[in-house]
């Protein structure tokens, strides 16, 4: 999906005691993949009301277009949540779609 704005990829860390407020993605067209890096104890992620786990090692996938919040409740000692994001076409976006938003939004 790097053919347009709403792509992306990138390492996200939130540090002990941080917590990022209720806010919603740009589009419905993709889902990201979370990639849990580093996953201490107290680390949330609530996506449209409904709890979410990362777990190291393994994916996750998210439609960041549902209001979506993030904290992490941990100590300073357990250190930072780390997970690596990437974005990936939305499977219900037909390859036409794909195309028109690429054309549109490059």
């Amino acid at each position: 999906m790097s053919a347009n704005t709403f792509g992306n990829a990138g390492f996200s860390v939130l540090l002990p005691g941080a917590r990022l407020e209720g806010r919603c993605g740009p589009t419905n067209a993709r889902v990201r993949c979370h990639l849990g890096l580093k996953i201490p104890p107290g680390c949330e992620l609530v996506v449209g009301g409904e709890p979410q786990c990362w777990a190291e090692g393994h994916c996750l996938l998210v439609d960041d277009s549902f209001l979506h919040t993030v904290a992490h409740n941990g100590s300073p000692e357990d250190g930072p949540r780390v997970v690596f994001i990437v974005d990936l076409w939305h499977p219900n976006v037909a390859g036409a779609e794909r195309q028109a938003l690429d054309f549109v939004f490059a």
